[in-house]
């Protein structure tokens, strides 16, 4: 279960640094959606979808029954993403993403 919790908050923490980095530099005018959170949303979704697997193949030896195993991956990967969201928060302030700047960049 550790492992899954630092697999969320990675996961939760990449949402977060994508839309960030797309904060920085020569950033365009700044109307429009953040250009990184698609890019922080992949990496969110392929890290949880992994995780469910992972989860599954190891429920999959401890259960003998198909439903029980991937109830308990849904159960672990909720919990894990859970505690995980709440550790990127933690860590970014309580911002899920970098909001867009209202100001165009200036060096």
């Amino acid at each position: 279960m550790g492992l899954g919790v630092l697999g969320g908050a990675g996961s939760w923490l990449w949402l977060f640094l994508a839309s960030e980095e797309a904060t920085r530099g020569a950033t365009p005018d700044g109307s429009g959606a953040n250009p990184g959170i698609p890019l922080g949303l992949v990496g969110l979704v392929v890290g949880h979808v992994v995780g469910f697997l992972l989860l599954l193949m190891a429920a999959q030896l401890a259960r003998h029954r198909t439903a029980s195993a991937a109830r308990f991956a849904v159960l672990g990967l909720v919990i894990g993403s859970g505690v995980g969201l709440a550790c990127s928060l933690a860590l970014t302030g309580g911002a899920l993403v970098v909001p867009w700047p209202d100001a165009p960049y200036t060096p």
